[in-house]
């Protein structure tokens, strides 16, 4: 047997650490090396186990750090300094994906995903002139950071079109005059570019474009909360809307009735999918996309905020062979994030893997994807009979239409599938009531039905300028909390450049995971109060929206105002 190199052994540590850490299983490690063993030119480990489902790129770097005694930086982390990063010729950071990210002296620290890469950090060493110290980022953090930056820099240099010369804070006569005077020079098509392309460096989910009677405005929807980032002249805004409208193979004529489309927007390397709606309103059309970044889109189960005692209890539904889950929480809270970081989790090579959905919002490897088609009489109802003749172990229903599908679902999970769903409820218990409302059955629900998962999106405190606080008793009140417990404390950001003064960086779940019971199916069947429902759950160990917030806010991941902000209803 011919002796194994460094490299294999390097990466074969790596694989322990991964098991070690509970993040890999012996049997998937043994997979990707026999998957490695057969490539005429071997990827590396952690190439391969990204690429089969078996781990995330946060943990493989997690994990690096733990194996080179390396600092893993968070996205949120990744500051550029233009100065700093004016020393590693642009080249060098594009090639190789590293990131020049400070400077103490002549000490520069060098944000890399691969620590091996020792060639091209003495060549940094060189260049610069420093000392280099590495820490460790994932590569796609790295790669969106860096193609973001020299975007920018490009479009500092040679875009004759800023949005920053629409201030939203300007107003009078004398602003709508000057706004006139841009419109008229303006190339339209520079101009929506930017706007979207301004909106994913931001990390936006939706772009607001709304129009007044004199005054036009574009809203960003950053980390859950809107803000307004320019304000047109009304008429340039009819330019615009003709714009998108052409993006998204839309009628240009029709400005009477409502519209949908997609746009699929190339930003370097980053692949934009953008959904668009148009709905007349009173001083013109107003137009809504939704952005989704894939390049950013984090698919693991343990990267969406779940507390220990509620992701063990997702555990125990999603290794179930059959029975219904429901996804449930008002639009935009992550339920297709959630749905598909379930998928993520279970799929493999033995297991056929359907969904029925629409749209399709995100591609994912060994699943097959199944887009409706209402024109063409391939709704949800036909999209599932015919799925259900593909010999599926699992399939997956983007939302639950109406009574039909679910019927449909509960006869699937009865007959030996495991079944994926979601629903817009406020919570766990209004999930189940939801659907027999609906008009599926209860006896047919009870048994089939295995667990909900209720959840909201709160943002999280920006790390670089967390600061802790003494609360008032009015927010403590709202905890249901009259002191804080002994060395406990809560935290606020207080707003910096890295977070953009919001004070918040990022977003995290708050959940429950509500498992059906034997004793919960008979209260089902009876046509139980939501209210009943609840109370057997909490005897059981179940905890709500409410008491998961509160947590996450006295684990200082997030405060009282964001919490009370998300929280109506619940």
């Amino acid at each position: 047997m011919a002796a194994k190199t460094t490299t294999q052994i390097v990466q074969e540590k790596l694989g322990r650490i991964l098991i070690t850490e509970k993040m890999l299983t012996e049997e998937q490690l043994a997979g990707a090396l026999s998957e490695q063993a057969k490539e005429k030119s071997p990827r590396d480990l952690g190439t391969i186990l990204i690429e089969q489902g078996y781990v995330s790129e946060k943990n493989l770097t997690h994990a690096l750090g733990i194996q080179f005694n390396l600092a893993v930086l968070e996205t949120s982390q990744i500051a550029i300094n233009p100065e700093i990063i004016k020393l590693v010729p642009e080249e060098i950071i594009k090639r190789h994906l590293v990131l020049p990210v400070f400077l103490v002296e002549r000490e520069l620290t060098l944000a890399v995903s691969d620590p091996t890469q020792l060639d091209v950090i003495d060549a940094v060493s060189t260049e610069t002139k420093c000392h280099v110290q590495t820490v460790l980022a994932t590569r796609t953090d790295l790669q969106s950071a860096i193609t973001g930056y020299f975007m920018k820099s490009q479009r500092r240099q040679s875009s004759t079109v800023s949005l920053q010369q629409f201030d939203p804070d300007r107003g009078g006569e004398a602003e709508i005059e000057r706004l006139k005077r841009a419109g008229k020079e303006l190339p339209v098509i520079e101009l929506v570019d930017e706007m979207i392309s301004q909106a994913a460096d931001k990390h936006a989910s939706d772009i607001h474009i709304e129009p007044g009677e004199r005054r036009s405005v574009v809203r960003y929807r950053v980390e859950g909360a809107l803000s307004e980032v320019a304000a047109f002249p009304t008429s340039l805004y009819q330019a615009i809307v003709s714009r998108i409208k052409v993006l998204a193979q839309l009628d240009t004529a029709e400005r009477q009735k409502p519209q949908e489309g997609r746009i699929q927007f190339e930003l370097g390397t980053r692949a934009l999918d953008i959904r668009v709606s148009s709905v007349p309103a009173y001083h013109g059309e107003t137009i809504a996309l939704r952005v989704f970044d894939r390049g950013r889109v984090r698919l693991g189960l343990e990267e969406l905020g779940f507390s220990k005692p509620n992701f063990e209890r997702l555990e125990s539904l999603i290794h179930q062979p059959s029975g219904i889950i429901l996804v449930t929480g008002p639009a935009g809270s992550g339920k297709s994030t959630t749905l598909y970081a379930i998928l993520n989790a279970i799929k493999s090579v033995e297991k056929k893997i359907l969904t029925i959905e629409d749209p399709i919002e995100y591609p994912l490897p060994l699943v097959n994807q199944i887009q409706v088609n209402p024109k063409k009489d391939f709704g949800f109802e036909n999209a599932f009979r015919a799925a259900l003749r593909q010999d599926p172990d699992v399939i997956m229903v983007g939302e639950i239409p109406g009574p039909d599908t679910g019927t449909l679902m509960t006869e699937a999970a009865l007959t030996g599938h495991l079944v994926l769903g979601s629903l817009n409820t406020g919570d766990a218990k209004s999930g189940i009531m939801r659907l027999v409302e609906m008009g599926v059955e209860p006896y047919l629900l009870a048994p089939s039905l295995l667990g909900v998962i209720a959840h909201r999106l709160v943002r999280t405190i920006c790390p670089q300028c967390k600061s802790s606080y003494e609360p008032k008793k009015s927010e403590l009140g709202h905890l249901n909390l009259t002191d804080l417990p002994p060395g406990m404390t809560v935290c606020r950001g207080t707003g910096c450049a890295a977070c953009q003064q919001l004070g918040y960086k990022g977003r995290t779940g708050v959940h429950e995971v509500l498992v059906v019971d034997d004793e919960m199916r008979e209260l089902i069947s009876e046509r139980a109060s939501a209210g009943v429902i609840a109370g057997h759950a909490k005897k059981k160990g179940f905890t709500d929206l409410r008491y998961d917030g509160i947590r996450k806010v006295l684990d200082r991941q997030t405060t009282v105002e964001e919490l009370l902000r998300v929280a109506k209803g619940f």
